[in-house]
């Protein structure tokens, strides 16, 4: 089972620790997060913190270190879930490197540039390395359609931002300004700690350096279009990329385990219905899937397709769902969606990051959610209930990525 301890006092601090079972594992894992909302004003720089102080001055010398010492993997990285962006320490280490060792090791990285700062040339090289990361994003055509998809999609919501940061907002981003910019974070931004492995109260020391209560913050109702957006852009690729973008209910528990059954039925595993007829049957596309975005109502199928194809993939799509609104799901397929699913959250209590990757999720809802409820709620899941989710589908966005001498056909 997966779940989660709180060592809380009553009201929201500003820095919450999480400890998660972890003593069968050979490894610790200790993961240390800003939780930032995603705006665009702040992504770039962000993205760009990350990179400076994953690198700094020795390109090589804290994840050398980390490894010499402790035989450690160690890393600073931008992950976006939903609408927040987290600034992620973490760091990896054998059994038998103490807690306070992890603990003075974390220290020295989120506290040195206090002292040391940021020069103009780091800044500048790791602004170049970022430029080029972002530029090369369109290289893999599939994640760069599910990108656009999104940003379509959730337009007007911070769903839309993108976490990785902008070319084009780099250039007016100085080693001083991103400096000040961090010093701001470490002296409000909210913190989230997650550790797996045997509980160690050392940890509980770290509220000392992020003193305070959480600050409130609303979070932007997704926006229904009433009408979906149909958008076509062009790529040197040969294959086509296909995405529709949905909005659905999460308004409760139900309506969201109903959700993941839905995904798991239409595109979710090999044996999900749009696999099995529009790939295997038909032969209307080179692979497809479903998936619902992290912490967002959005769901997105994805198909790699024939651009002259398109049309008749949407329609087929749509008309799964209307008929599955109009007839029921049988239960012999909503059973084998079932017992995937469990598979799947099952085996998250046989990972470390696997399992920090579900509480987080779940501490970024407010949730207290474990595995063990998750998959009592996805038993008790009726068919009916997965009907009721596919009406509340609005389709949003119709994208499709093809190659320019296809423009033609697809019309």
């Amino acid at each position: 089972m997966v779940a989660m301890k709180k060592c809380e006092p009553k009201y929201e601090p500003r820095c919450r620790i999480f400890f998660a079972e972890g003593q069968k594992f050979r490894t610790n894992l200790l993961v240390l997060f800003f939780d930032l909302s995603l705006k665009r004003e702040t992504a770039t720089k962000t993205a760009l913190l990350a990179e400076v102080l994953r690198q700094g001055e020795n390109p090589t010398g804290a994840a050398r270190q980390a490894e010499l010492l402790f035989g450690a993997h160690w890393d600073i990285s931008v992950v976006k879930k939903g609408g927040r962006q987290l600034l992620l320490f973490s760091l990896e280490t054998l059994k038998n490197v103490e807690t306070e060792e992890m603990l003075a090791f974390l220290r020295e990285r989120l506290f040195a540039p206090l002292q040391n700062g940021f020069t103009e040339k780091t800044v500048e090289r790791q602004k170049k390395i970022l430029r080029q990361k972002l530029e090369n994003q369109r290289d893999d055509k599939k994640a760069f359609a599910r990108r656009r998809a999104m940003e379509e999609t959730a337009k007007g919501t911070a769903l839309a931002i993108s976490g990785d940061g902008y070319a084009e907002d780099l250039e007016e981003i100085s080693a001083e300004g991103l400096l000040a910019f961090y010093r701001e974070l470490l002296e409000t931004a909210k913190v989230k700690v997650f550790f797996c492995g045997e509980k160690d109260e050392a940890l509980l020391s770290l509220r000392q350096n992020f003193k305070g209560k959480a600050a409130a913050e609303e979070e932007a109702a997704p926006i229904l279009k009433e009408k979906p957006h149909f958008l076509r852009e062009e790529t040197d690729a040969a294959q086509a990329r296909l995405l529709l973008g949905f909005l659905g209910d999460v308004e409760n528990s139900t309506r969201e385990t109903a959700l993941l059954l839905l995904n798991q039925l239409l595109g979710g595993d090999p044996d999900s219905f749009l696999f099995r007829k529009l790939r295997e049957e038909e032969g209307l596309c080179y692979e497809i899937k479903s998936y619902r975005y992290p912490l967002s109502p959005y769901f997105f199928v994805q198909a790699g397709i024939r651009a002259e194809d398109a049309k008749r993939v949407c329609a087929e799509l749509l008309s799964c769902l209307e008929e599955w609104k109009k007839n029921g799901i049988s239960e012999e397929r909503l059973d084998h969606a079932k017992e995937s699913l469990i598979r799947e959250y099952t085996a998250l209590a046989d990972s470390p990051w696997g399992m920090v990757d579900f509480l987080t999720e779940q501490a970024l809802q407010g949730k207290e959610l474990t595995t063990e409820r998750l998959l009592r709620q996805i038993e008790r899941t009726e068919a009916a209930d997965v009907v009721r989710a596919a009406k509340h589908f609005r389709l949003q966005t119709v994208y499709l990525l093809q190659g320019k001498e296809r423009t033609q056909d697809a019309d």
